[in-house]
């Protein structure tokens, strides 16, 4: 199923726009800079969405789009939107309850132990969580890049 949903969102043109959209952005920066704006746009745009959308078809689609964006847009490289798109995916997952599969179980556990954990109070705690460690991991990942770490 899954894989016919990727080739699906990929027939529809959808992943091209995708591609299209963030590339656009990318370009608008000077090319010594492209790098590391890719980065933080890839790893933005994969935590919002994790945080609605399971991190596994998320994650599949997006392979595509970044491959795309690296061999289009000179000064981006691949070695450092994949860890964007990984460090996204996973911290956009605690943002939601339903973001991982993992949140809803616990919520299930939760709610068989008498703890009702609902939509909003997750959301409360998990959204916030996941824009500190958003903020920690761009830091992380653009410091990487400025040392040449991630071409």
């Amino acid at each position: 199923g899954l894989f016919v949903f990727t080739e699906g969102i990929a027939e529809l043109g959808l992943l091209r726009e995708i591609s299209d959209a963030l590339s656009s952005l990318i370009e608008m920066v000077p090319v010594e800079k492209r790098s590391q704006v890719a980065i933080v746009l890839v790893q933005v745009v994969a935590a919002v969405a994790s945080a609605f959308v399971d991190n596994i078809p998320f994650t599949t689609t997006m392979l595509p789009v970044i491959v795309q964006i690296a061999d289009n847009v000179d000064g981006v490289h691949i070695k450092g939107l994949g860890w964007a798109l990984c460090f996204g995916a996973d911290f956009g997952g605690m943002g939601t309850l339903i973001g991982a599969s993992a949140n809803i179980v616990m919520a299930g556990i939760a709610h068989e132990a008498g703890f009702h954990v609902t939509f909003s109070q997750f959301f409360k705690i998990g959204f916030p969580a996941m824009w500190i460690s958003l903020a920690v991991s761009v830091c992380y990942l653009c410091m990487l890049e400025g040392v040449g770490a991630l071409e």
